[in-house]
């Protein structure tokens, strides 16, 4: 009697959890499918800011921040260098803002070829990662909203394997299962389109679902990566004790040469300047000529006064353990799996929408039904 029982109370429970998260499950889903492939939107949507006069000239870390600081004085929270999709310098600044609040965070584009300023903006509140942030948090940054759509992945990986349960097949049935009939009702051709979705989107569904969690809650999942490899929490090292004030600290150029230097196989994809939680220079790697999609595969931390390297997290230095938990959104968007993988996740994207559709029609045409029943008994 067991059985039967804990399958009627799934049935129950994927029902009403999915018909009544449904919505944001949906949400998400589209805004990651939006995401895999934001930096090339924003690009389209703003040719001006990320259109170059010409090809790249040799233009220094050290004057692409000194320019950026000439059209906003506002502190640099980091340096993008030009790649494939943003071919230009992007150079973020951090704006104060009340505390609690999103960052307000302003970019400013610097042509490669000339050093001329393409522009300035308003990043936090732009098209592209405002549909980010809603993904992320739900714009509820102020109001736990990551951690929300942390509990949400936990809801979808639950609803993927629950799913599974209620729809494993005997084994004479199984392709039937898991195609589209032609010739029948609707409401069964809702649900064989909601068992086929299903099962075809589970393997994806559950890795986003798990890559997700990880990135919103790195503390719940490093465990588990740890019980395979080593997984350590991601570093923000600090040289201790720091010089006397008024030491003097390196130039941009001379942190890029001390990078080279210590990583010569890689070029440097993007520079953080010491912050007020670090002092150390954070500088992002990634292999020449790889694909723009995998922005970084590692960083090293430098000594911002004598340039000696303080951190490496590079990919060979790192355990397996610590190469899952910090290429965790590479794997979330695809970006790991090359431009099927990007494709793979933004379709994948779309499944919650079909999914709540299907089991909303189905939900509606058996009660439709029920209560067609009860009235003719009642007549």
């Amino acid at each position: 009697m067991k059985a039967p029982r804990l399958r009627v109370a799934l049935v129950w429970l994927h029902r009403w959890v999915g018909l009544s998260l449904g919505v944001l499950l949906v949400v998400i889903g589209l805004t990651g499918s939006f995401i895999v492939f934001y930096r090339e939107i924003d690009a389209a949507l703003n040719p001006s800011l990320y259109t170059p006069a010409g090809p790249q000239h040799h233009l220094e870390s050290a004057e692409v921040m000194r320019i950026a600081a000439t059209v906003d004085s506002a502190p640099i929270r980091s340096v993008i260098a030009p790649d494939q999709t943003w071919p230009v310098w992007v150079v973020m600044h951090s704006h104060p803002t009340e505390k609690g609040r999103y960052p307000s965070l302003w970019t400013t584009m610097i042509d490669p070829s000339n050093g001329k300023v393409l522009g300035r903006r308003d990043y936090t509140n732009c098209f592209a990662f405002t549909v980010y942030r809603v993904h992320y948090n739900l714009l509820l940054h102020d109001w736990w909203g990551s951690e929300l759509v942390g509990v949400i992945g936990f809801v979808l990986l639950g609803m993927a394997f629950s799913g599974l349960y209620l729809w494993w097949p005997k084994r004479v049935r199984f392709w039937r299962s898991v195609s589209i009939r032609r010739h029948v009702s609707a409401q069964r051709l809702m649900l064989d389109l909601h068992n086929t979705a299903g099962f075809w989107s589970l393997p994806l569904l559950a890795l986003i679902s798990v890559t997700g969690i990880g990135i919103v809650f790195p503390g719940v999942i490093r465990p588990v990566v740890g019980l395979v490899s080593t997984a350590t929490p991601y570093p923000s090292p600090t040289i201790k004790p720091p010089p006397p004030n008024g030491a003097a600290r390196l130039s941009a150029d001379a942190i890029v040469l001390a990078a080279r230097a210590a990583q010569p196989g890689y070029d440097i994809a993007q520079l953080n300047p010491p912050s007020e939680t670090r002092n150390t220079w954070r500088v992002l790697l990634r292999p020449p000529g790889s694909n723009p999609a995998l922005r970084t595969r590692g960083a090293i931390w430098l000594d911002p006064w004598t340039g000696a390297l303080a951190h490496d997290r590079t990919p060979d230095s790192m355990s397996l353990g610590d190469r899952y938990m910090t290429e965790q959104l590479w794997l979330h968007n695809g970006s790991s799996f090359g431009l099927l993988g990007r494709l793979l996740v933004f379709a994948s994207g779309f499944m919650p929408l079909i999914l709540f559709v299907t089991s909303f029609q189905v939900w509606r045409s058996r009660r439709r039904h029920r209560t067609k029943r009860g009235d003719a008994r009642s007549s």
